[in-house]
């Protein structure tokens, strides 16, 4: 489990176990930090106390806000900024999962812009942004190398290309403390970026390269014994190329169908999501791209041929590392599908746009259907 850095876009990213450490390098001129984090797990993983004690060591004052939630609001995103502005803070550091740096991107860029998120989410030119420092606690979200962020208003869910952190720090270290239903959940996300990426009219070489290894590394190590640190190492590992993946090649339709799910219903899990509505989209994305067949074969190592076979292989695989959820078990029903549609072909339509082919209403009725 050898430690590493590299350059990605404007993120110069640490892997490893303790490269935590290594933020001391990144220190020099701050006074102050607010420090970004859900409710419990910064806490739980030992990040928190570990980022703490190198701030005390360095002479940093710092402060902590610690209300993120999942699928986190616009609201949560200003609160951040204006804790930031008021604590004349030099730097954010998230400590968390996707919705915890996504925050962490917009607020660094509010808190010295000014604004509403929403004015971001609508295209306002980004000028200027402070310092933003990502210790990354999932093995799903990529968004510690990618420059997207997602923001909920309402029921809509709007992802936007905010920025990239300036540094971050994936620690395997971190992720033993994830529950397993929640090791579940982020490695299908990254399997998704990783999927959507290469099935998406933006795929490339290079992407492929990252998604096809990606989904091996997942397909090996998601399962009963896959809370070790050896197996987060290489989750993390996974994530890390699939976020990479997704940045040059975004997502499509699966994630846009999540995001008005989890919009609808905000306690949904947003990996959760994508595995409910996953097998059936599986199903008609495979009927427009030849490269379905090469990732779900390096996922599962199952030759796939048809549409069918590609669905029944990944609910297979889904069966196979305990996920048994559906969206009934949510509180969906066929009264929700108006609603849902509206979401997807309306404010999320940028995203079904990015898939190399065009889905239908019958088609995103049917993947409903068929996910309930």
């Amino acid at each position: 489990m050898k430690s590493f850095s590299f350059r990605y876009g404007e993120t110069k990213l640490y892997f490893g176990p303790n490269v935590i450490s290594k933020l001391k390098e990144h220190l020099d001129g701050m006074e102050s930090v607010t420090i970004v984090t859900g409710r419990k797990s910064a806490e739980k993983s030992g990040a928190l106390q570990d980022v703490k004690k190198i701030l005390e060591e360095s002479g940093i004052d710092y402060q902590v806000f610690s209300k993120v939630i999942p699928n986190p609001t616009v609201d949560i995103a200003g609160g951040v900024a204006e804790f930031a502005r008021k604590n004349c803070s030099d730097c954010l550091i998230g400590i968390g999962g996707g919705s915890v740096i996504d925050v962490s991107k917009v607020s660094s860029i509010i808190a010295v812009n000014g604004g509403r998120a929403e004015d971001y989410l609508n295209g306002m030119k980004i000028k200027r942004k402070i310092k933003l420092i990502a210790v990354n606690l999932t093995h799903g979200t990529g968004s510690e190398i990618d420059r997207f962020a997602v923001l909920t208003k309402g029921k809509e869910k709007v992802g936007i290309s905010a920025r990239y952190p300036d540094v971050s720090f994936d620690d395997p270290r971190y992720m033993l403390s994830l529950p397993r239903e929640q090791s579940i959940y982020t490695s299908i996300d990254a399997f998704f970026h990783s999927y959507e990426a290469v099935t998406a009219r933006a795929a490339n070489p290079l992407v492929k390269t990252l998604s096809m290894e990606s989904a091996r590394i997942i397909g090996e190590n998601l399962g009963e014994d896959s809370q070790n640190l050896e197996k987060k190492y290489n989750l993390l590992y996974a994530s890390m190329l699939a976020g990479i993946a997704l940045d040059i090649s975004p997502a499509h339709i699966v994630h846009a169908i999540e995001h008005a799910l989890s919009g609808i219903k905000q306690d949904l899990a947003h990996g959760c999501g994508l595995a409910m509505v996953g097998a059936r989209s599986i199903y008609w994305i495979h009927k427009h791209s030849k490269e379905s067949a090469d990732i779900l074969e390096r996922l599962t190592g199952k030759k796939v041929k048809s549409p069918s076979d590609a669905e029944k292989t990944f609910r297979d695989f889904l069966d196979e590392v305990g996920f048994d959820e559906k969206l009934s078990d949510y509180g969906f029903g066929r009264d929700d599908f108006s609603e849902i549609k509206e979401m997807v072909f309306g404010r999320l339509s940028y995203s079904i746009s990015r898939a190399n082919f065009k889905l239908t209403e019958d088609m995103l009725i049917d993947i409903l259907e068929k996910s309930l």
